[in-house]
């Protein structure tokens, strides 16, 4: 299961729409909670998200750790914090809450939810990031 998060992050890193889009459950939702004082909520369709993935050129790079993880049968929930790199350059950190459908395609992803902060990041365990 977590390796269909894991093709999920490489996707987003190679800006590969197609691959991302082999990890997610068509109809699905990506959700942000800002935690700069507002607390909004952003919400976005799979499908948009893919458009703006194909349409972008910055590199990405989401690294997580110490994911929990839920199965009931053919649904999961995983959770984990994680920290977010553009271009090489740190941006942001938060928790990460992954719906995962277990259909004859595999674990598909049904919905994405994050918190997403500046400040008050935790070090990350991974280390610094490494080019690749």
């Amino acid at each position: 299961m977590l390796r269909t998060v894991d093709r999920f992050f490489s996707a987003m890193t190679a800006r590969d729409s197609a691959s991302m889009a082999s990890t997610l459950v068509s109809g699905g939702t990506l959700h942000v909670v800002a935690l700069d004082g507002t607390k909004s909520v952003q919400s976005i369709s799979f499908k948009d998200y893919l458009t703006r993935l194909a349409a972008g050129a910055e590199r990405l790079v989401e690294r997580y750790w110490d994911a929990h993880v839920s199965i009931d049968g053919p649904i999961a929930v995983t959770t984990m914090p994680y920290d977010f790199h553009i271009d090489g350059r740190f941006s942001h950190c938060g928790i990460d809450v992954f719906t995962l459908a277990l259909g004859p395609e595999g674990w598909r992803i049904a919905s994405v939810a994050y918190t997403r902060q500046t400040e008050g990041c935790p070090a990350c365990p991974l280390g610094p990031l490494k080019d690749d």
